[in-house]
């Protein structure tokens, strides 16, 4: 009787496994393709905090988190923006596969949506973080001997926050709108003065 060969075990044991082989190379790969508790959505932290009384809560180092804060915000509602957009489009008519991209970057609309849909969650997630933080009571009793420059930045950046909070996809469309307005009267401008040129020089 013949033994049995180790190298047939082995990549038997790796196939049932679900690990794929390559050139003396153990690669494990987890298919998270259709786990319902996605990056964005599984991670919660505790629910109350041990805060250090004597720590030296600055308004020059909150400035930081309050600029995170506005941009995380922003970030939130340019991609609800793009979600609400891309959710109304139908596969059938940008795509004879269901499937955009090419060369690497290929992905099934219907996981695009999802993905979207984690980009979102975490945005807010991170967002509603960094709101409570900046709000906290440990923040509003700082130190009157602090730089009213840094503490005036800080109440602007917050202010701003406030206001995109509210609703962060109607920010994001006001802006793209202002934006597009603002680049399509530079190009106005700009084809007035060549023509305004063309006319001198024929006249």
């Amino acid at each position: 009787m013949s033994k049995p060969d180790p190298n047939r075990i082995a990549e038997a044991y790796l196939a049932r496994k679900g690990r794929a082989k390559t050139a003396g190379e153990v690669i494990f790969k987890k298919d998270m393709s259709n786990d319902a508790n996605a990056w964005a959505f599984g991670n919660t932290g505790p629910s109350e905090r041990k805060i250090l009384q004597d720590f030296n809560y600055s308004p020059r180092n909150m400035k930081p988190l309050a600029k995170v804060l506005r941009s995380t915000l922003a970030g939130l509602g340019h991609v609800l923006s793009a979600y609400q957009t891309f959710a109304k489009i139908k596969s059938a008519r940008v795509s004879p596969d269901g499937n955009l991209g090419g060369k690497g970057y290929i992905q099934k609309i219907q996981d695009m949506r999802k993905q979207y849909m984690n980009v979102v969650e975490a945005l807010s997630a991170l967002s509603d973080t960094l709101y409570d933080e900046t709000n906290a009571p440990h923040w509003a009793a700082i130190s009157r001997q602090e730089d009213a420059e840094d503490r005036a930045e800080v109440a602007d950046l917050i202010q701003d926050a406030e206001q995109i909070r509210d609703d962060p996809q109607e920010w994001a469309e006001e802006q793209m709108e202002e934006e597009f307005d603002e680049e399509a009267s530079k190009q106005k401008k700009t084809a007035s003065q060549v023509a305004h040129r063309w006319m001198r020089r024929h006249s």
